[in-house]
């Protein structure tokens, strides 16, 4: 799941169809349509996807574009089951592809004249009134235009990224998460805390951390704490006591029991091979 700042990302889409007049989707890493403009699909696409069987096609071939485009991580094109030229920018960040924006659904002009005559044939009047002026109307691109439009629409992915208009749900949990354990880093923190913090619920905030950190929520906080101890030991003179005890650990066997566990060795052996910074006894 995405958040988005819809406001400018609406602005961004209009220009690029402004300029282009070709219409954009952006959709989430589960093909799920959150944002698109013009709002409204083609009215070639919307009247073939009336039939169950081609809609079911349209569908097929977007997401077969959209599995490519993941494992290329760059633009990608194809002709759908229609002949048209379909095309797929990714959205990633570090993780991974996080979303896609869609892209295309123009004849190539290049076979704009046979393209249309096939699809044509396969699609009757009489099954669906209209059509030939439907088919006709169609928009045409050539491969350079179609190259360009992707080429747009990728540096806008990643202005959209810098700019956090696009941001993962996990990636926005994990960061209000070490917010949270960062602020209150001398404090026991216990789960009802951040439940009430997050207005959540414990079972949704334990399958959350499971899902998106792949551990538990105790474990977590534990391993972000002695995150923090490790910089104190690093970048300061404190005592191994005082740090303990300001990363939220009453009792210093305690701490040095888990910093062991967490780091491999000691807290005096860890600030030996690391810090410069002079020592407290």
């Amino acid at each position: 799941m995405l958040n988005l700042n819809t406001y400018n990302l609406s602005k961004v889409l209009r220009d690029y169809y402004t300029v282009t007049h070709i219409r954009s989707v952006i959709f989430d890493e589960n093909l799920q349509e959150l944002i698109a403009y013009p709002p409204r699909k083609e009215t070639f696409c919307s009247r073939i996807c009336t039939d169950p069987a081609l809609s079911q096609k349209c569908d097929a071939c977007d997401r077969k574009l959209c599995e490519r485009c993941k494992r290329e991580k760059t633009a990608v094109s194809a002709r759908c089951h229609m002949g048209l030229i379909d095309a797929v920018v990714p959205i990633y960040d570090h993780s991974g592809v996080i979303g896609y924006i869609m892209f295309g659904q123009v004849l190539p002009a290049e076979h704009q004249t046979q393209t249309r005559n096939r699809i044509k044939q396969q699609l009757s009047e009489e099954k669906f009134p209209g059509i030939g002026k439907i088919i006709d109307a169609l928009q045409t691109k050539t491969e350079r235009e179609m190259e360009a439009s992707a080429t747009l629409l990728q540096a806008a992915a990643t202005y959209f990224l810098s700019n956090n208009w696009v941001i993962p749900a996990r990636a926005e949990f994990i960061r209000d998460l070490d917010a949270y354990i960062d602020a209150h880093i001398a404090d026991p923190i216990t789960v009802e805390d951040i439940c009430t913090a997050f207005h959540m619920r414990r079972t949704r905030l334990y399958n959350a951390v499971r899902e998106y950190l792949n551990c538990g929520i105790a474990q977590y906080i534990k391993k972000r704490k002695i995150q923090h101890a490790c910089r104190l030991l690093t970048q300061t003179d404190m005592s191994v006591a005082e740090i303990a005890y300001s990363v939220g650990y009453m009792d210093y066997c305690y701490f040095s029991q888990i910093f062991k566990e967490e780091t491999g060795t000691s807290a005096s052996n860890y600030r030996l091979h690391t810090s410069k910074a002079p020592r407290k006894k």
